[in-house]
């Protein structure tokens, strides 16, 4: 059973008290993301995309951006390896919060980024994947993306598990519930319209709210794959 108002309140609970240092990496986290965005403002910048706009000029915009894709593939791949080894880092830190209630340090989010090389892999082969599922059409890819979603929280708690072998444990474990993960990541979109007025402060205190409800809907869908024997504990040790 998937008890999405379940994992939000005791996502709740597990941040009362102790909403600091979730915040404090927030804040980097949006920080590091910025600076790494740069390069693609930038290319924007230089493809004319911000004239046209300002200009009225939509189809000259359009074409702009087509130019600033083209020229910043190797760009956006960097920027998506980032992204996952600093959500890697940072689920790493909020699965420590989900397993105990005592203080914990921006030292722990630091320490998540041990697993830089796990986590490039895991979206390397993640985006592999889903790339070739949307070829198809948009639908399976964004399924098969939900299967997908739970690599990041396996290789960031089971360090003996292999890129490809979370996948499957991730797909296994997500049989069932793929309506359920859409519908729990729906949810929060009010919170992030709201956030805009607010000018982006909410958001500080709404992505910590978000990850700590993902982890716990993790820690339940692993919970009830092992209880139901289609993942066994050694899958996880190896």
């Amino acid at each position: 059973m998937f008890e999405r108002k379940k994992y939000k309140n005791f996502a709740k609970k597990q941040l009362a008290g102790r909403w600091g240092i979730p915040v404090l990496v927030t804040v980097v986290i949006v920080i590091i993301s910025t600076v790494f965005s740069i390069p693609d403002v930038m290319q924007l910048y230089k493809s004319g995309y911000f004239t046209a706009l300002f200009n009225g000029n939509y189809a000259d915009a359009a074409y702009a951006i087509d130019t600033a894709s083209s020229t910043s593939f190797i760009t956006s791949i960097i920027n998506m390896v980032v992204s996952a080894i600093i959500d890697v880092a940072a689920i790493c830190l909020y699965i420590k919060m989900s397993r105990s209630p005592e203080p914990v340090s921006f030292s722990d989010f630091i320490e998540g980024f041990n697993n830089w090389a796990r986590a490039t892999l895991a979206v390397l082969w993640q985006f592999l994947w889903i790339f070739l599922w949307t070829l198809l059409f948009i639908i399976p890819g964004i399924i098969k993306s939900i299967a997908y979603s739970q690599m990041f929280y396996i290789i960031a708690e089971y360090k003996e598990v292999s890129v490809s072998k979370a996948m499957r444990i991730s797909i296994e474990i997500t049989k069932g519930h793929k309506l359920d993960l859409f519908i729990m990541y729906l949810s929060f979109l009010g919170w992030a319209f709201l956030s805009v007025f607010t000018l982006g402060i909410l958001y500080f205190w709404l992505l910590p709210y978000m990850n700590m409800t993902y982890v716990n809907a993790y820690h339940a869908l692993m919970k009830e794959a092992l209880e139901s024997g289609r993942i066994k504990p050694e899958d996880l040790s190896e």
